[in-house]
């Protein structure tokens, strides 16, 4: 029996700053790379492990590179948010220093959306777009030894300069891909007190959406090209979550779970005929929102409906491309209240162009809407976005800055502000909006 290379996918640490690795409250599994490592292992011979320094105990750049390299792995795989980046460049640095014959791979939206500068030294290859069909083709190209600057979806290095090559189509069959790999992390360290009591998992039920709003990344990666999963697939993994790894709450992770309502509505029904007994949440459209969407996911077990409000301005709803009006918000939530459906409204603090006025509107809008959570976001223009190809034209944008990457991480920092109001007025807002909603709710209006 030969014996199968090893390839450790890797988490990096949720920093709130720079040279500080704090445990957050809450912690969500990293599905990303639970799907990865499960393709890799059940489509190729590698033998796959996870490591996750949410919850792995590590407090240096050192100790994460001694962690990931105690299992002798050949090639390391990190996934990367743009806050992340540049601990994820400094560990994978000291892997190489320490063991220079490795291959370290990143992948995720950060590379996707800069993929020229995140080839920085102690990268072997960066991974763009869909990774699973491009991540295995490599792999097994360095194995055999062959070739693999023909890869699609790959960037690397070439000399001096850096290549990009062309990607592949998206896998259009979803339902072929493998179940996430439960199995390789401790599932019961994945809690969100917020929502559920006792750990939960996560599952995407499709990838992609069609919508472009100027500020989100999801079309980096999915090129607004949506995909859906049958229903039938969808419930077999929701069981084997629940009977087999005994985990009943769950979050579904779709950009937006209800933009085929007859698909949404089979798979509440499927969820209530199972008797999976589970509580989950779900992020959807408030266009999308109606009385026998509300009503099902209620009593199939939704615990938390997110909606995406942004802006309470109308102006600027039109501005970032959201496609929806004041009104439909406001309807949305009426119909679930109605319902009994907890709802989740999220808004964005320093929207190109935003004043003080239309960030008061914005925070206003939220007290009326009164949802049961809200959240206030300080923009982050992530590279590939709208928002970060028009702050790169006014000349906001440092490429190489690790700092700047750092603080576009939604709180208590500003990376880029597009906004007309000051840095330290967008965290003033976000700091009282946040009080003043607190003091709103315990006071039970």
């Amino acid at each position: 029996m030969t014996n199968k290379a090893k390839v450790i996918f890797v988490r990096p640490p949720n920093l709130q700053k720079s040279g500080q690795w704090k445990k957050q409250g809450v912690i969500r599994c990293p599905l990303n790379i639970a799907l990865l490592a499960s393709f890799i292992r059940t489509k190729g011979s590698f033998d796959c492990s996870i490591v996750d320094f949410e919850v792995t105990p590590a407090s240096s750049v050192d100790q994460m590179a001694e962690t990931i390299l105690q299992s002798r792995p050949k090639y390391v795989c990190f996934t990367t948010l743009t806050p992340r980046f540049p601990i994820v460049i400094k560990i994978a640095q000291e892997i190489k220093r320490r063991q220079p014959d490795i291959f370290i791979i990143i992948g995720g939206p950060h590379v996707t959306g800069a993929p020229l500068t995140s080839i920085m030294d102690g990268i072997s290859y960066g991974i763009i777009g869909e990774g699973e069909e491009a991540l295995l083709e490599l792999l097994e190209k360095i194995e055999n030894g062959q070739d693999p600057s023909g890869v699609k979806n790959i960037v690397y290095k070439d000399g001096l300069s850096v290549k990009v090559n062309p990607v592949r189509p998206f896998i259009n069959n979803l339902d072929a891909l493998p179940f996430a790999a439960w199995d390789l992390m401790d599932i019961n360290e994945y809690n969100d007190p917020t929502y559920f009591n006792g750990s939960h998992l996560a599952i995407y039920s499709g990838r992609g959406c069609p919508y472009d709003c100027i500020f989100c990344a999801s079309a980096v990666t999915w090129k607004r090209k949506l995909r859906l999963r049958s229903v039938e697939n969808v419930i077999q993994e929701i069981s084997d979550i629940v009977r087999l790894l005994k985990v009943k709450n769950l979050m579904f992770w779709d950009d937006t779970f209800a933009i085929d309502e007859q698909r949404a509505f089979s798979i509440c029904n499927r969820i209530i005929e199972e008797q999976f007994n589970i509580s989950y949440t779900v992020q959807i459209r408030a266009d999308s929102v109606t009385k026998r969407l509300a009503d099902i996911l209620k009593k199939s077990g939704c615990c938390f409906a997110a909606i995406g409000v942004e802006s309470g301005n109308e102006e600027m709803l039109v501005r970032i491309g959201k496609k929806e009006t004041k009104e439909q918000f406001r309807n949305a939530v009426r119909i679930m209240k109605e319902a009994g459906l907890p709802i989740i409204a999220s808004y964005i603090i320093g929207l190109p162009g935003d004043t003080h006025e239309t960030i008061r509107e914005t925070i206003d809008f939220a007290f009326e809407l009164n949802a049961d959570q809200s959240k206030f976001m300080i923009l982050a223009p992530y590279p590939g976005t709208h928002v970060y190809d028009l702050a790169c034209q006014i000349g906001l944008v440092d490429i190489l800055s690790f700092e700047q990457m750092e603080a576009s991480n939604y709180y208590d920092s500003v990376g880029i502000n597009l906004s007309k109001v000051s840095d330290s007025d967008l965290l003033r807002y976000q700091d009282e909006a946040y009080k003043r909603f607190d003091k709103f709710k315990k006071e039970g209006v």
